[in-house]
């Protein structure tokens, strides 16, 4: 089953802002009529209130002549109609209404400010003038005739007219103002995600091959250029990352090639010419060629699982000077060498023992392979710090160029180093090993011969934030 489509971020958030945009509309528009509305309602009230106070005045100045109902002259789109307190005759009435009977009587209501409400009388005289009044008001008034009733209301229904054509308006312009926001936030959106369109189209169009290509930054420091930026540096990592990678298969290549290449040509001699072959010559190229292959695809598993984040680690206290002292043992027993272990101090420190092992193992079988007679050990404390050196009487080298030797498949010696066994890996698993117990490894200028000084935190902490900057 295909995956369904997904919105781009632009209709995404097109669609999100009208809709926002719809909410607020709406709630605007409802807000908008109902003030509208109560604002004509209080405006017809007052109107109503002030004919029939006019009204009562007039009358109250006047005379009501004969005994007819006298014609009012109407007051804006309010009219009023004045009656017996019985509510039985109509003693005037605005023109509009001049004809009409009785429209209204009063009704008790304790929540008006008089008292009274208006109870309109709805029967087949009234019942065609009754739908153009509305908001009515009463209020007993006093004529010449008597004591009487005065009714006031808003005739032809001008309110709900005027509430019809603002929701005529609002209906008709706020989705117009809806769709030219929408159309005015598309158009934004894709002004504003034209430089991101651009960058991945810039990154699609480059080449796994040639990562030397780079996206273009713009001036400035937005969104947009800081992302550029963080491109064009996850760029250069990949850049590095792939050199990295070709030269690394292209050194296990050659580093595998050379043993591989003795190992065939050894046995290709052999079996050709059994008869004559030195087989123990022939045992001893084999064992040492297959050793050599061992140590390198031993060291090679360790660096690929330490990369990975894959090496397992414990803590526990590790003696040091233990350390140094077996590979004393050991040293002597294979070789003609002396090894020198009076500086030897009682050093302990928490880490990981078989990483801290074969970290003394590896600097030791790095020192032998260039000393001429001796080796020395030292170990000691200096502040929070256990310092282990390792100093062998060979020929030395330029200390100011040593870092380098830290590094993968770089020897000070290439060729005397490969006939000695090594692999140009011992070093750069050194580094790693004491970057993760929170130090580092270097080489230090002595006046005859090489020294190299390892520093590690004596609790062992601070490794994880370290890992591949132990060579100092």
């Amino acid at each position: 089953m295909a995956p369904s489509r997904q919105l781009s971020i632009r209709a995404r958030l097109t669609l999100f802002f009208v809709l926002a945009i719809a909410v607020v509309l709406a709630f605007t528009g409802v807000a908008l009529v109902n003030l509208v509305h109560r604002s004509l309602v209080t405006s017809a009230s007052n109107q109503v209130q002030a004919a029939m106070t006019q009204t009562q005045e007039r009358f109250a100045t006047g005379p009501m002549p004969g005994s007819s109902a006298v014609v009012l002259p109407m007051q804006g789109d309010v009219v009023v109609q004045v009656t017996n307190l019985a509510g039985t005759r109509v003693w005037a009435a605005s023109s509009a209404v001049a004809n009409a009977p009785v429209l209204a009587h009063p009704k008790a209501d304790f929540s008006s400010t008089n008292g009274l409400t208006v109870d309109l009388v709805n029967d087949q005289a009234t019942s065609s003038i009754l739908g153009e009044l509305s908001f009515g008001q009463v209020q007993t008034i006093t004529t010449p005739r008597g004591a009487g009733l005065v009714f006031g209301f808003v005739y032809g229904g001008p309110i709900d007219h005027s509430v019809t054509v603002l929701l005529a308006s609002v209906a008709v312009s706020f989705p117009l103002l809806l769709l030219m926001s929408g159309g005015l936030i598309w158009l934004g959106l894709g002004l504003a995600l034209a430089p991101v369109e651009s960058i991945r189209r810039r990154v699609d169009a480059i080449a796994g091959e040639d990562l030397s290509e780079r996206v273009p930054v713009t001036g400035g420091d937005d969104e947009i250029a800081r992302l550029a930026r963080t491109v064009n540096e996850m760029l250069d990592r990949l850049e590095s990352s792939s050199r990295f990678q070709q030269e690394f298969v292209s050194n296990v290549s050659h580093e595998l090639r050379s043993p591989l290449t003795t190992l065939l040509a050894t046995v290709d001699r052999a079996a050709s010419d059994q008869e004559n072959a030195n087989w123990s010559e022939v045992t001893e190229t084999i064992l040492r060629e297959g050793r050599r292959l061992d140590v390198l695809i031993d060291d090679l598993f360790w660096l690929a699982r330490n990369d990975e984040h894959q090496v397992d680690s414990a803590r526990m206290d590790v003696d040091v000077d233990d350390l140094l002292f077996e590979e004393s043992h050991r040293i002597r027993s294979i070789s003609d060498l002396t090894v020198d272990t009076t500086a030897v101090q009682p050093t302990r420190v928490e880490g990981d023992s078989a990483m801290l092992k074969r970290m003394i193992r590896n600097v030791v079988d790095n020192a032998a392979r260039y000393a001429k007679h001796e080796l020395r050990f030292e170990s000691r404390y200096e502040g929070e710090n256990a310092v282990v050196t390792v100093i062998d009487d060979g020929l030395g080298l330029d200390v100011s160029q040593s870092g380098r030797l830290f590094e993968r498949f770089v020897r000070a010696d290439p060729a005397r180093s490969r006939t000695s066994g090594g692999t140009g890996l011992g070093l750069a698993i050194v580094s790693e090993i004491v970057a993760r117990h929170g130090g580092n490894a270097q080489f230090v200028g002595v006046g005859e011969g090489t020294k190299i000084e390892l520093r590690i935190r004596r609790d062992g902490h601070g490794g994880e934030e370290n890992r591949g900057t132990g060579a100092g």
